[in-house]
């Protein structure tokens, strides 16, 4: 393996992701990011479209703060803030549908080029079925994204406990990287890349083969949180990410690996522990950005 570890800090761009403040107002999150040093941010597409008078303002804001957007959720809403996975009953994938115009139009007005979605590890339909479906509504969204000049990027979800219903049922579909590569290669969808997320990528194993499989290009974005040495790898639920460095993740296999596949581009902390998201907001701004920066060497990594 090539050994990148001392120049890591300097090839990923720290980002920030809103659920890590989860409860927040946008302006507030943004304030706080810019505050603790974040270049970019992840923002909820819906709750961005939600901000008074439409995206100029928040484009103002942005560039006050000095902060650009690297990627937003909600091509598929959930609500007001929230992003619902790409196997929805079909009825709900329809009325998702409405607006997405709209909400792929924002993201471009932000100069956000990646809309993340999730993809089901666990489906209630025929895994066969499921795939179908799957490969169709990639195509569909990764087209519509391609007229705005936004890439979709597509999240594996590889922990195995603690899933909410929505992302449960009692077939299997993809759970880890390289079956999520082979579905997006028999979708053949040019605007579709991986979104590699280093909880799941530990969840499944923390095979750097998993990573530096996927080639040049393919990886569109990347969020970062570390695991605790108490856990195997299926005991691993979302409640339990740490900020990164704080745990057992090899993260510089994870540096070597996402340099070997050509990535250089956000890394964007994203924590759903709520013993962490109790802590005042400021502080796990700040904390954040820490870990983003410092996590890639042991030295920096300690805290």
């Amino acid at each position: 393996m090539t050994a990148p570890h001392t120049g890591a800090a300097g090839r990923f761009v720290p980002c920030l992701n809103p659920a890590t403040l989860s409860g927040i107002p946008l302006e507030q999150f943004l304030a706080l990011a810019a505050g603790a040093g974040f270049p970019t941010v992840e923002v909820s597409i819906q709750q961005a479209q939600a901000q008074a008078h439409g995206t100029g303002p928040l484009r103002d804001l942005l560039q006050e703060f000095g902060v650009s957007v690297a990627a937003a959720s909600g091509i598929l809403p959930a609500g007001p803030v929230l992003p619902a996975p790409l196997l929805v009953a079909p009825d709900t994938y329809c009325a998702c549908l409405d607006g997405l115009d709209s909400r792929l139009k924002a993201m471009a007005d932000l100069g956000c080029t990646v809309a993340t979605t999730v993809l089901n590890p666990r489906t209630p339909l025929d895994t066969d079925e499921a795939r179908a479906v799957a490969r169709e509504r990639i195509s569909q969204l990764a087209t519509a994204a391609a007229g705005y000049g936004v890439r979709l990027a597509v999240e594996a979800v590889s922990i195995h406990t603690g899933l909410p219903p929505e992302l449960d049922g009692p077939h299997p579909l993809v759970d880890r990287l390289p079956q999520l590569a082979q579905l997006l290669d028999e979708t053949d969808a040019e605007n579709a890349g991986v979104l590699v997320d280093s909880f799941h990528w530990a969840a499944a194993g923390a095979d750097p083969g998993h990573i530096t499989a996927l080639g040049p290009d393919r990886i569109t974005h990347v969020q970062i949180a570390d695991t605790p040495a108490t856990c195997t790898a299926g005991e691993l639920t979302d409640s339990r990410r740490l900020f990164p460095g704080d745990g057992a993740l090899a993260w510089r296999a994870l540096a070597d690996a996402l340099a070997q596949a050509g990535y250089a581009g956000p890394v964007s902390v994203e924590l759903f522990n709520p013993e962490l998201r109790a802590l005042p907001a400021g502080e796990i701004a700040y904390l954040s950005h820490r870990a983003a920066t410092g996590c890639w060497t042991l030295a920096e990594a300690s805290r």
